[in-house]
């Protein structure tokens, strides 16, 4: 058993050599981009959303915690909605990399819905509902975390989920 196992692995680690070496990270294809200048691009996209949203949420957190600044907080959370949303569109429209859209589509179906939930906290918050929302919080983390871990080998900066980010 531990011997077909070393076998499989083996196949995967030489198959995974093989493939690398015929289609090598820096270099475009007949199929779109390289990995590296997909990434390139999209950071250059990101970037200012980033630091938009950073913007948008600063001091949320502490706002959440008084009863009177719920709804400067529900207006923070609408905000960055608006400004994720409006990354995601741009990124969307990017050319991907032949080799990885079936991750790629993953990673956006991730974005998708961290946009979602962030209209849903401001919702929640808008209606006084700061439990509801907070559950939402940690699903919205949740999900912002395995969209890092789909797209882990991209080597995103701006482009990848950090809660610190939002407050």
């Amino acid at each position: 058993m531990v011997a077909v196992f070393a076998v499989a692995l083996a196949a995967g680690v030489i198959g995974g050599a093989a493939y690398a070496e015929e289609t090598p990270v820096g270099t475009a294809t007949t199929e779109g981009p390289s990995r590296t200048e997909y990434v390139a691009e999209l950071e250059e996209i990101c970037k200012p959303g980033a630091k938009e949203t950073q913007q948008a949420m600063d001091g949320v957190r502490d706002d959440v915690h008084y009863p009177s600044r719920i709804p400067l907080a529900a207006k923070k959370f609408s905000k960055a909605a608006a400004i994720f949303g409006g990354t995601i569109n741009q990124i969307s429209a990017v050319p991907r990399p032949f080799a990885d859209e079936a991750r790629l589509q993953k990673w956006f179906g991730y974005l998708k819905r961290q946009e979602q939930f962030l209209k849903e906290i401001a919702s929640e918050l808008r209606a006084d509902r700061t439990i509801k929302a907070q559950r939402l919080t940690a699903r919205f983390i949740h999900h912002g975390n395995l969209a890092n871990n789909t797209t882990l080998g991209f080597g995103f900066n701006y482009c990848s989920f950090r809660f610190s980010r939002f407050g």
